[in-house]
């Protein structure tokens, strides 16, 4: 036993005697400093965008990263494991489905297209290029069924190569990890509206009127138009936007009548005429164009000719195509007489209907 022990203490001492201190340390930074050659580093900045994040629905994934080795690279597969870590055994997550996606979109590093792509596998690939390290880099894919497991996270294995079919050597690899939940729903109704006020003058946003509903139009003459005049604003959020409809009779005193307009016609004195219209006029001077900001709504085509009017009982005098948040009309009353006209006090009540269209 002693002998043993003096040659191994022999042998050491020889070796320390071979190998000075300076030698050694050499020997101790080459272990240190020399990387070997086909060492693979990690992608930067990895992350996962799932735009609607609940189970089982068909969405769109925004997969984010940095390339980090300057290399020349020609695919990046992408595989869909319950587990992220690349040497256990791949599970796919219950019910997600890559095989239908759809390359939307790349930024950074581009070129890339799917050239395989299953349940659970996709491979991007493009003719090899060289990587500019640091660039943030971003592709998009529609058309992913997401896991049906809301409480089980799963990842994205990455690898990038230099071939076009991600076999050989890898270059950068790493892993996202995300997870299924079940959404928050946020629920709001906005109530369907309509404002309609109607007097001799209103405010635009109907916060006043006069409360004035009667007119005295004065004394028919041959030779002159009597005139009157109301005023009324409407607005809805309703999509289809409203309809204003003018309903009533003519002036009539008895069995006597004045005849109302059927088509957009001039006034004309001395002749039997009751109509309206809703624009300003000239002959004679009164009314006004339609005020306020939203000018999709309009007379109706025969209520908006200046200087011609027209009364037809429910028809349509004022309208919107879609919202329309407050809007002013000025109606224009004319109304003429013959000279056979029989005496009498001639009256009449017209209403106005507004209807929201949703």
């Amino acid at each position: 036993m002693k002998h043993h022990v003096f040659r191994l203490h022999a042998l050491s001492h020889a070796w320390r005697h071979v190998w000075t201190q300076e030698s050694l340390a050499l020997l101790l930074a080459m272990f240190v400093f020399v990387v070997p050659v086909s060492a693979s580093t990690r992608f930067v900045e990895r992350s996962l965008f799932i735009q609607n994040p609940e189970a089982g629905e068909t969405t769109t994934y925004t997969l984010s990263l940095q390339f980090t080795t300057p290399s020349p690279v020609g695919s990046l597969d992408m595989l869909f494991c319950d587990n992220p870590i690349p040497y256990l055994p791949c599970v796919t997550p219950t019910g997600l489905d890559v095989s239908g996606a759809v390359l939307s979109d790349q930024q950074g590093e581009t070129g890339f297209s799917i050239s395989q792509q299953s349940t659970n596998h996709i491979v991007l690939s493009r003719t090899p290029a060289m990587i500019t390290p640091g660039t943030p880099s971003t592709f998009v894919f529609n058309n992913i069924v997401n896991p049906e497991e809301t409480g089980h996270a799963f990842s994205i294995r990455l690898k990038s190569h230099a071939s076009t079919d991600a076999t050989g050597p890898q270059i950068d690899f790493g892993s996202v990890r995300s997870q299924i939940t079940e959404g928050i729903t946020i629920q709001t109704q906005v109530p369907p509206q309509l404002v309609f006020c109607l007097a001799q003058e209103v405010q635009l946003y109907c916060l006043d009127t006069n409360d004035t509903y009667y007119s005295d139009m004065g004394q028919l003459e041959t030779d002159s138009t009597l005139v009157a005049y109301s005023q009324m604003a409407v607005g809805t959020n309703a999509s289809a936007g409203f309809s204003i409809t003018a309903h009533g009779g003519p002036p009539a005193a008895g069995t006597s009548v004045i005849d109302e307009l059927q088509t957009p016609t001039p006034s004309i004195p001395g002749t039997n005429q009751f109509g309206i219209n809703l624009v300003a006029n000239n002959a004679p001077a009164i009314g006004g164009d339609p005020e306020g900001p939203f000018a999709n709504a309009v007379p109706s085509p025969d209520y908006g000719i200046p200087d011609t009017y027209k009364f037809v009982d429910g028809d349509e005098v004022a309208f919107s195509p879609n919202v329309s948040l407050m809007r002013k009309f000025t109606v224009s009353y004319i109304l003429n007489a013959s000279p056979s006209l029989k005496a009498g006090v001639y009256s009449t009540t017209i209403t106005f209907l507004a209807t929201g269209n949703f």
